[in-house]
């Protein structure tokens, strides 16, 4: 058995009868999901893990083919600004659950580790918590190798203006030309000027000047529903806060 002491930031719980299944990012071992007692069995398994916990992660590693374990974590940094706003913590958690479907076990990925630990920090004071995100997500996209195509057609190369000429397909990876659909019968969203714009400015600025950037409150539900449905043709994973976000928005 390898003892292994890691920075991380704890993003999923999932409960279960006797055992919870606990998905932490770390910075040397990427991600990392550990098993650990429920209370009263094993008094080292913290009893208040929850998302959005950063901290020290000790876990016991086994041979091939077994099942590491959660040796002790203890939470030393909570985002205090993040939870005590209810639209910093659902959009926080919208990354999270974009990161947890994208997250490869095992693999070091220092950059992800740290682009988490960015985020959750400028989210604390963000007033637009909602374009960080989107700024977050296609960073994290670019990172694992699959962000969506924003400039040209992903079928047939060509370069596609953002004054109407494009729709945007999730299927085919990103914008393509009207032509390109037609001519491929690819399913496809419309996508207007100012939220193809704002992709792709939000695509390479940094998050300090991302917040500065004046987009419209329909350009920002757009962009997000665009990528929800990129990221859900990508992993087969329907986000499920997106619909808590709009709800929330619509109050």
């Amino acid at each position: 058995m390898e003892l292994i002491a890691e920075p991380a930031v704890l993003t999923a719980v999932s409960p279960g009868n006797r055992e919870r299944l606990l998905t932490f990012v770390t910075r040397g071992h990427g991600g990392v999901r550990l098993y650990a007692r429920r209370q009263g069995e094993r008094p080292r398994a913290a009893v208040f893990l929850e998302p959005l916990q950063g901290g020290e992660l000790v876990f016991l590693r086994s041979g091939e083919g077994g099942r590491a374990r959660l040796h002790s974590f203890v939470p030393q940094r909570v985002w205090p600004g993040i939870r005590a706003d209810l639209g910093r913590t659902v959009q926080a958690l919208a990354f999270l659950e974009l990161l947890n479907s994208t997250l490869a076990e095992a693999e070091p990925s220092p950059e992800t580790f740290d682009l988490l630990v960015r985020f959750l920090n400028r989210l604390e004071e963000e007033p637009r918590p909602g374009i960080a995100r989107i700024g977050a997500c296609l960073r994290l996209l670019a990172l694992g190798g699959f962000a969506p195509c924003l400039d040209a057609c992903t079928v047939c190369s060509c370069e596609v203006g953002a004054g109407g000429g494009a729709v945007f397909s999730p299927e085919a990876g990103g914008v393509v030309c009207r032509a390109c659909r037609l001519r491929q019968r690819l399913s496809a969203l419309p996508v207007s000027q100012g939220a193809l714009g704002f992709l792709r400015r939000a695509r390479s600025l940094p998050q300090g000047t991302l917040r500065r950037l004046r987009v419209s409150a329909a350009d920002e539900r757009e962009a997000t529903r665009l990528l929800d449905a990129f990221v859900e043709a990508r992993t087969g994973v329907k986000p499920r806060c997106s619909s808590a976000i709009e709800r929330l928005e619509a109050v």
